[in-house]
């Protein structure tokens, strides 16, 4: 709720389909907000007990490379982000 890109996100996406007209009525807004906020709930439950699932299956090793291939790529985002931020 507090990312600034999904908020954008989202605005961008009501308002391209037209669900952002003026005069639209209170209970579909809430409807639609409702929504979204049991979608987003429910992904994480999902991603979150999956991940909870896996990390008592996986040997300790297996899990140490996982952390190491994760920070890799959240590595090569931040490069990325900053190359493109500076060009």
């Amino acid at each position: 709720m507090t990312n600034p890109m999904t908020i954008l996100l989202f605005a961008a996406i009501f308002a391209g389909s037209g669900l952002a007209v003026a005069g639209g009525d209170a209970r579909g807004a809430a409807a639609l907000v409702a929504g979204v906020v049991a979608g987003s709930t429910l992904w994480w439950l999902i991603l979150s007990g999956g991940t909870a699932l896996l990390r008592t299956r996986l040997k300790p090793s297996a899990l140490m490379w996982s952390d190491r291939l994760s920070a890799a790529i959240l590595i090569l985002f931040g490069i990325a982000a900053l190359i493109g931020a500076a060009g």
